[in-house]
């Protein structure tokens, strides 16, 4: 929650949902292309800033880590 938070005014990030949440409207996720083509549009301190929280979510929570891997292909 508390990088929900932190990330929520973020003007980057609204556009990048909004425009996530206009492209699966139709009951389709989002392909691996558009998701590169997402993560482009990061500010380079909120990329960092996601990879930290979600580090310390995982350090702090490793009771839920077996709930987030996914095999398979992975995402650069």
């Amino acid at each position: 929650m508390r990088m929900r938070q932190s990330i929520q005014g973020l003007k980057d990030v609204q556009i990048i949902l909004e425009k996530a949440f206009n492209g699966t409207k139709d009951g389709e996720g989002i392909s691996r292309e558009t998701f590169k083509d997402l993560k482009k549009m990061l500010d380079s301190k909120t990329v960092k800033m996601i990879e930290d929280e979600t580090l310390e979510f995982i350090k702090v929570n490793m009771n839920h880590l077996p709930m987030y891997y996914i095999p398979g292909e992975e995402f650069p």
